[in-house]
């Protein structure tokens, strides 16, 4: 735990472009989607956007079947008694879209002047673009994004300088690197420490804009870690009586 939180966050990157993510090529291997509720002793599955009623949103969350492998080795670097909760993973694009709209919503009320294209620019900065092209899918529609954080023994969430969904400059994973140094924030500087090591070691990548947001196998994940394509891209759940989203 030590080595964790007594780290720096260095992030690969300080200001996300979108624009060269969305180019990367994607070779599908089409690895399933996998519930996370059937492993409560790692992880506490949270599905927050179908909690506040968000269209097209689930009561289960799902991920490919490589990051569920890949979460829980994470979870198993997690202090005794530590477990992840999980907050998103899988989303639909009626969610991506309910949430780009809200984002919207959030950045014209605090910022009356801004021109159309500077509201687009300040909510993607938090959400991701909904996108129907296959060649561009968001982050979250392909399975390999997941949005979490750490819960203690007493099934309390650790102080995390801001809260998940935080739209503020808060909510950058760096934050409590750059900007607030002070013994004030220690506790918020190591307990993101201690998820964002967890889980690169384990093979995520984060969005440097949101502590709580790691990738793997999407264009996020190819374009940070220089590996020329992703493997996954847009996807959905198969239920054997209704169409998935």
């Amino acid at each position: 735990m030590l080595d964790f939180t007594d780290t720096p966050i260095e992030t690969p990157v300080t200001n996300w472009d979108w624009s060269p993510i969305r180019e990367v090529p994607i070779r599908e291997n089409n690895e399933p989607l996998i519930s996370l509720s059937y492993l409560p002793e790692k992880m506490v599955v949270s599905p927050q956007y179908f909690i506040q009623n968000l269209p097209g949103s689930y009561p289960e969350l799902y991920t490919r079947l490589e990051v569920q492998n890949k979460l829980i080795n994470a979870a198993r670097k997690l202090p005794y008694g530590y477990k992840f909760v999980i907050f998103d993973t899988w989303r639909s694009i009626p969610t991506q879209q309910a949430l780009f709209d809200q984002m919207k919503h959030f950045v014209q009320r605090d910022h009356p002047g801004y021109s159309d294209e500077q509201v687009q620019q300040a909510a993607l900065r938090i959400v991701a673009l909904p996108s129907t092209d296959p060649t561009k899918p968001s982050p979250h529609n392909t399975g390999g994004s997941i949005d979490l954080s750490i819960i203690d023994e007493d099934g309390r969430l650790l102080e995390m300088g801001s809260p998940f969904d935080d739209i503020s400059m808060r909510a950058k994973t760096t934050y409590y690197e750059t900007e607030e140094t002070s013994e004030k924030y220690d506790v918020a500087r190591r307990n993101r420490r201690l998820l964002y090591h967890i889980m690169t070691q384990a093979g995520f990548t984060n969005y440097s804009e949101e502590w709580w947001h790691f990738d793997y196998g999407n264009q996020n994940w190819a374009s940070l870690t220089n590996n020329g394509y992703a493997i996954y891209g847009a996807t959905k759940p198969v239920f054997p009586w209704v169409e998935a989203y």
